[in-house]
Order: C-alpha cells, then structure tokens, then sequence
C-alpha cells in the first residue's frame, strides 16, 4: 500500500513539474501589467483581455505582439480585429 501511495505521489509532483514550468503562460501576467500600465483599463478588464488574447493566440505570438513584431504569420489587421473585440467584451468583466 505504501509503494502505491509513493507513486502516486511522485506522479502527481511530476506533474506539477511539468504543468508549472512548462504548460504555464509566460506572456500572461506581462501582457497585464502592459495593459493597466497603459492606463485605459482596470486590472480586470486587462485580465479578461489576457485570457481572450491567450486563448487566440500562443505565448510566442503573444510575444511577438507585446514586441510590435507583426506581419507574415501574424498579420497586423487580424491582431487588431482580435483587441479590439476583445476589448469590447471585456468592457464590463
């Protein structure tokens, strides 16, 4: 019974592991602190724009977007659309 527990446990740590370091958005919270840093929005309605953005696009091309590196993959008029609507939604969180 021990045995199980151990690895169940060394299982679950392995996963946390890997959710934490490796699953977990690295663009989130700066992609936040950019936009209440802007000062047009509340910290809520920055988190809402975070989630609507991170669930359109992936960490790099978030990167990418906070960079002002648009074009080719990431065309400018789609990204845009994307904030704005986003924006709009997240108005009122």
């Amino acid at each position: 019974m021990s045995k199980a527990l151990l690895w169940i446990s060394a299982v679950l740590l392995a996963v946390y592991v890997i959710k934490t370091e490796y699953l977990a958005s690295k663009t989130y919270e700066p992609f936040v602190a950019g936009c209440v840093a802007a000062g047009t929005a509340t910290q809520a309605q920055c988190e809402c724009l975070s989630d609507y953005i991170h669930k359109r696009y992936s960490d790099l091309d978030v990167q990418a977007i906070m960079d002002g590196r648009l074009g080719g993959e990431l065309p400018r008029s789609k990204v845009e659309q994307d904030i704005r609507q986003g924006s709009q939604l997240c108005a009122n969180p």
